[in-house]
């Protein structure tokens, strides 16, 4: 049974989200020394031990963050499962392909889908600190591959990546006798990696401006207020096509907009985005209450009722991860 501080850890407001300043193989490097990586939901992907990673239960997913000041960049990458950007705030340039050329910009509100086998990266171009969370597909993501130059320019600063020890710092401390290295990809194997015109990549966003709320969709049941559903990634009727192992929404709402209380067989992950928002959740004999704002984040468990509303005076914006392509139909508990 959670006990109501148990459900509590799996509220994680903004200012609790706890930043690595060298998660990765580049955190030395001139242009990616600034930025500031997060983990908070999953076991995490990060290359240094000691990242702190918020709730570390597996969810079918890993949710994480990059923070960066204007001009930081986070250098050309790959994953085995997709990753999805959500821009929460500021403005970034994401640049794909083992060069880098293409590229295209992504404001406040804006998610792209980057395929797996695929390097990309993104700068902060705006004047402000930038903010973006993250999405990994599955729980075992299999870890990040850089670009050789990455390996190159990251040695250049003292930095190497140990198998056992992950990211290390020659000029702190030498390396622990019997230690392998991991070695880059070569030239040949990069260049096979898969690229992306800019019309295609652009095929794999939703951009802030572009809603189109779904008609049909079984939450409409329960549904009070004015409130919208965007469905962003997912198996059907998506705005970026292709499922990722996860289901992302996005709820759009007047004050006073929201859903009834429903149980769903499946994890799902709330984020705000703009707006407050008021769960109420309960569950093994409990019942509770939690206060969204912007930045904010709560983990429901499985079969665990919850209700969603939109307070205060301005429209809100949540984001919610379910952790299937295709969720099963909600079970209503007070129609």
């Amino acid at each position: 049974m959670k006990t109501h501080s148990g459900i509590k850890k799996r509220l994680v407001r903004r200012s609790e989200m706890m930043p690595c300043k060298s998660a990765f193989i580049d955190a030395h490097t001139p242009g990616s020394h600034l930025k500031d990586n997060f983990s908070i939901i999953g076991p995490g992907v990060t290359e240094n031990k000691e990242q702190f990673i918020n709730i570390r239960e597996p969810h079918g997913f890993n949710i994480g963050a990059a923070g960066q000041p204007p001009h930081i960049k986070n250098s050309l990458h790959s994953h085995f499962t997709a990753e999805v950007f959500m821009i929460h705030e500021g403005t970034f340039e994401i640049y794909w392909g083992l060069d880098g050329k293409n590229r295209t910009t992504l404001f406040e509100g804006d998610v792209v889908s980057i395929p797996t086998h695929c390097f990309r990266g993104f700068e902060n171009v705006g004047e402000k600190y930038g903010f973006l969370f993250t999405i990994l597909g599955g729980d075992d993501t299999g870890g990040v591959e850089w670009a050789p130059k990455v390996f190159k320019a990251a040695e250049d600063h003292g930095l190497v990546l140990l198998e056992d020890y992950g990211v290390w710092d020659k000029n702190k401390k030498p390396i622990p006798k019997g230690a392998k290295s991991v070695s880059p990809m070569s030239n040949s194997k990069a260049a096979n990696y898969d690229n992306y015109s800019i019309e295609e990549m652009e095929k794999r966003i939703y951009r802030s401006g572009s809603k189109n709320p779904l008609t049909i969709h079984p939450l409409k049941l329960g549904e009070f207020g004015s409130i919208q559903i965007n469905r962003l990634i997912g198996s059907e009727e998506t705005k970026i096509q292709g499922g990722d192992g996860f289901e992302l929404l996005i709820f759009e709402a007047e004050p006073g907009g929201g859903y009834k209380s429903f149980k769903r067989p499946e994890k799902e992950v709330f984020i705000c985005y703009r707006g407050s928002w008021k769960v109420d959740w309960s569950g093994d004999g409990q019942k509770g209450s939690f206060l969204l704002n912007s930045g904010d984040l709560f983990s429901v468990p499985n079969y665990y009722g919850r209700s969603i509303e939109c307070i205060g005076k301005k429209e809100g914006s949540l984001y919610s991860v379910i952790n299937k392509n295709s969720p099963k139909i909600p079970i209503w508990t007070n129609l």
